[in-house]
């Protein structure tokens, strides 16, 4: 899975320059021209980085950094100031207090932003490759364990490897033959087993277990 970046200035042009030389670096990035775009691409879409502009129309990039900020679904994810003139200490030190983690100041070097949003993920996500996460699950492959939220979650082998399948494949449609031929490793199991596990599974993770659905006559799918 590649990292998921988020672009934001009301420059066109440059927003394109930045998105083509990006994407050379297999990130998989989205784009907006303000702020208010931004918060609606941020709040549908699990972004691993935003890259933002501190001055634009209407609502600026300070200020979209302080919006989420103040919500703590979004706190964690690693924000870097762009600013189109020389920036005073003052103003860097108002980045730093409302959450910002780096600064970078028009023109740059695109190798220098590069070196500066790797280091970011690098540092945000160290196990990013060991862990997944959706809507607040947390599953860590390495050590096998489950959280939600902050409470650790016991589930057995078949729960987890549910889990993680349904993870992985979050949004699509899992089959019962699927399911049985992946975790059971026999599509002509019984499909009730199924059944069994993924209701004591929901019931361990309490309110997010109705992220999983059933869907009639086909399978299961995480919403």
């Amino acid at each position: 899975m590649n990292y998921r970046l988020l672009l934001v200035d009301d420059d066109k042009e440059f927003l394109d320059i930045l998105y083509r030389y990006l994407k050379s670096f297999s990130f998989d990035i989205y784009m907006a021209n303000n702020v208010k775009t931004a918060l609606s691409i941020s709040h549908k879409k699990d972004i691993h980085l935003i890259l933002s502009d501190v001055e634009m129309p209407g609502m600026s990039g300070l200020e979209f950094l302080k919006e989420l900020r103040n919500n703590k679904k979004y706190r964690h994810i690693p924000f870097l100031l762009m600013s189109g003139k020389r920036i005073s200490e003052i103003d860097m030190i108002e980045g730093y207090q409302s959450g910002s983690d780096d600064y970078i100041v028009k023109p740059f070097s695109m190798q220098v932003l590069v070196a500066k949003i790797k280091n970011l993920l690098n540092r945000i996500y160290p196990l990013k490759n060991n862990i997944l996460n959706h809507k607040g699950i947390f599953i860590n492959l390495e050590t096998r364990q489950a959280i939600v939220g902050k409470e650790k979650i016991k589930l057995t082998k078949k729960e987890f490897e549910l889990l993680e399948i349904l993870i992985k494949n979050k949004g699509k449609i899992l089959s019962y033959d699927d399911i049985l031929t992946s975790i059971w490793s026999d599509k002509y199991s019984d499909p009730h087993t199924i059944e069994t596990h993924i209701s004591s599974l929901r019931g361990k993770l309490k309110k997010k277990g109705k992220l999983i659905k059933n869907v009639s006559g086909v399978g299961y799918i995480i919403e």
